[in-house]
């Protein structure tokens, strides 16, 4: 009867440990491929949205900014009136 394996075994069974563990976590890993896929594109898609809405916010908000430039000077726009005649000047 044999209670320790020999020098030889003990490493090949731990090789042989080493090789299931590996197999099952690259059985794990092809199995959930599909899922990390289908969210790497769920993410990508939303950030397309994301960056799409920040674009046209900040295009109204720049459009909104010019427009109250616009009237702020349209309103600070004086009437050119006809000039005063004065004394001293030729008639």
């Amino acid at each position: 009867m044999r209670f320790e394996p020999l020098p030889g075994e003990a490493s090949r069974q731990r090789a042989e440990e080493q090789f299931r563990t590996t197999k099952k976590v690259n059985s794990e890993t092809e199995a959930s491929a599909p899922a990390r896929q289908a969210e790497a594109e769920k993410t990508a898609r939303l950030r397309a949205l994301r960056l799409l809405k920040e674009a046209a916010e900040k295009d109204a908000a720049e459009r909104d900014a010019a427009a109250a430039k616009a009237s702020k000077s349209a309103r600070r726009r004086r009437i050119p009136r006809a000039p005063a005649s004065s004394p001293s000047a030729p008639k």
